[in-house]
């Protein structure tokens, strides 16, 4: 992840700030904070003085009364890709039009701030979020290390140690994967969780992970309940993955992977939260994902099923077993879930099994049917 400009305006010091220009280059990545209030050297390009992803302030003071000059000033900021300028608002309170079509035509944002914002709390903000952001990028990659399947018990332990410092009796680890990411209000639910007493969290793809640390395992539930409310509070469209309970400092690896593969599941089965302890056969299933394997065996037990209910269309089939499953092989709780006659879903029931050869074995045919709808989902087949 990187820091972007739109990071910057969610935060409380800029809550006032005004985008007059480049509102569509909010998203560029700011690699280093600058300051020039004094005219540009003829060689700027060759200088040094600027790199890319350079967001300069500044209040443009030397260009205040020349329209032309003030053109080639941000024209020189966009030639050598920086970022973008805050402008601080002494001098200047409005852009020529051919300055704002330039900068809207190469994605570059000007955003005015007040001239009673410090310029030192301004570079003192964006360096300590460049700082956070170089942090999170080094724990990315110490996940990602984790997540290899041959890392030695050393290298757990030890990393381990680097992305949690308050290890307790027990730990586990919270998956959050936010759909809305670049949101500037992930901020904001990044500062709330972290007022969490004994919690670690770590930007990681696309989601947040959180080890949360505790001496009784009830706290976990408490903590999840207090995480859901505050992802709640700002995002419609998340999905939480949780691991089990751990103590071991040398499982840390399988504890991060747990909550991972539960937030992938929480997709599937269309469900928020998802304990690694409730996914049952998902755990076997979902690394499968992509093998010809799975998709022979889903080929095998509804692709006959399938033919028959697209050239018989009204027996629905499917239909019919899978609410069959889901009212655990009772007929009559099934036949009052699909509003029809029990001897109806009787003869649905057995019309499936001779299709498959398996009307003298009930136990079978449920066994392969119900795995065979999870690989359905896995699969997203409609």
């Amino acid at each position: 992840m990187s820091v972007k400009i739109y990071n910057l305006l969610s935060i409380k010091l800029f809550e006032d700030a005004n985008v007059v220009a480049g509102n569509n280059g909010l998203d560029n990545e700011i690699k280093r904070i600058n300051f020039a209030d004094c005219p540009m050297p003829e060689d700027i390009l060759s200088s040094g003085l600027i790199e890319k992803g350079d967001l300069f302030i500044n209040s443009l003071y030397v260009v205040k009364e020349d329209e032309d000059k003030l053109y080639e000033f941000i024209k020189a900021y966009i030639s050598c890709g920086c970022a973008g300028t805050f402008v601080i608002t002494a001098y200047i309170h409005e852009l020529p039009q051919k300055v704002i079509d330039l900068c809207n035509e190469n994605n570059f944002p000007v955003v005015f701030i007040d001239s009673l914002i410090p310029y030192a709390e301004i570079i003192k903000t964006t360096m300590e979020m460049i700082l956070a952001d170089k942090s999170d990028t080094i724990s990315e990659m110490r996940i990602e290390k984790l997540l290899e399947n041959d890392v030695s018990n050393k290298t757990i332990i030890k990393t381990a140690s680097e992305l949690n410092k308050c290890f307790r009796q027990y730990y586990a680890t919270i998956y959050i994967r936010i759909f809305d990411i670049v949101n500037p209000k992930i901020q904001l639910l990044i500062s709330n969780i972290k007022r969490i007493s004994n919690i670690e969290l770590i930007k990681f793809r696309n989601g947040l992970f959180l080890i949360t640390n505790f001496d009784k395992i009830s706290t976990l539930d408490s903590e999840l309940s207090q995480i859901e409310l505050i992802v709640n509070k700002y995002f419609a469209n998340y999905n939480i993955g949780v691991s089990n309970v751990f103590s071991e400092i040398g499982q840390f690896n399988n504890c991060i992977k747990q909550a991972m593969l539960s937030n992938d599941i929480s997709n599937v089965i269309n469900s928020k939260i998802v304990h690694y302890k409730d996914i049952n056969v998902y755990k076997i299933l979902y690394p499968l994902k992509g093998t010809e394997n799975l998709q022979d065996f889903y080929d095998d037990i509804m692709k006959p099923l399938v033919d028959y209910d697209n050239h018989y269309d009204k027996f629905e089939l499917i239909k019919s077993i899978e609410a069959y499953l889901s009212n655990d092989g009772d007929f009559k709780k099934t036949a009052m879930h699909l509003n029809q006659h029990e001897n109806t879903v009787r003869y649905r029931i057995l019309k499936a099994k001779r299709i498959l050869n398996l009307e003298n074995n009930n136990f079978k045919f449920i066994e392969q049917v119900s795995i065979a709808f999870k690989i359905k989902n896995i699969l997203d087949i409609k």
